[in-house]
């Protein structure tokens, strides 16, 4: 019996080495993931967003790493990428949030489906980045063609979520889509300049337009709107278009 008790008593440090070089890791890596999480949510929240980028770095560093990571981990490092993007944008980098958000929406996809949450997500955002674009060009009187690109987009990925989403989203994604296509008519003078004053139209010019095929394949659509449309009868007005096919 006591030989059993000393065996037991010799394996406890061998199973204390075990654990913490092995699931022992992975938990504190999450801890200290957790702890740079909550710094750059406090930082984004008080408007330090150049702070706030470094921290959800720091929270994506610390994250354990795996060559196939479970769902709920890849989940959380895009929504991490996420953060970050949306944080570049508040400080007004449109260019460079555009690029960074178009890639990171071709991995979500990929990665975890065209009508996921987090898909969503980011092309609400993306949307979003459009029209603040939009709104930046207008004020600083960019030629017509180039500020219209931005508001074709936004319009686009706001009319994908539209068509696409389900309860409380998609009346918001409604509204937004609403607000983008009144906004074409808006005199310059009606836009406000943007927060900080700190925005960059640097870069805008140039557009990532999605594929003319992407309609088919799940991503916003690029082509004018086909479907038939009933005649209207002799000498009655047709209906007046629905918001869907404004601006198309």
């Amino acid at each position: 019996m006591k030989k059993w008790l000393i065996l037991v008593w010799l394996l406890i440090p061998v199973a204390l080495v075990s654990y913490h070089f092995g699931p022992g890791q992975a938990a504190f890596a999450y801890r200290q993931a957790q702890t740079h999480l909550a710094n750059a949510q406090k930082l984004e929240q008080d408007g330090h967003f150049e702070e706030a980028i470094d921290r959800y770095g720091e929270t994506l560093a610390a994250l354990p790493e795996s060559d196939a990571p479970p769902p709920d981990l890849s989940v959380r490092r895009d929504q991490l990428r996420m953060a970050q993007i949306r944080a570049r944008f508040q400080l007004g980098r449109l260019a460079e949030t555009l690029d960074s958000l178009n890639v990171l929406i071709e991995e979500i996809e990929r990665d975890h489906g065209t009508h996921s949450p987090l898909a969503d997500d980011a092309r609400d955002l993306l949307g979003r980045v459009h029209y603040q674009a939009m709104v930046a060009l207008r004020l600083e009187s960019a030629e017509e063609a180039v500020w219209k690109k931005h508001w074709e987009l936004a319009r686009q990925n706001f009319r994908f979520l539209a068509e696409h989403t389900t309860g409380r989203r998609n009346s918001l994604d409604r509204r937004n889509l609403e607000v983008v296509i009144k906004s074409f008519n808006l005199p310059q003078i009606a836009f406000a300049a943007p927060a900080g004053g700190a925005t960059t139209t640097a870069g805008l010019a140039k557009t990532k337009t999605p594929p003319t095929n992407a309609a088919a394949g799940g991503g916003p659509p690029t082509k004018t709107d086909a479907r038939p449309r009933p005649e209207a009868p002799p000498n009655k007005r047709p209906p007046p278009p629905d918001e869907f096919d404004l601006g198309s």
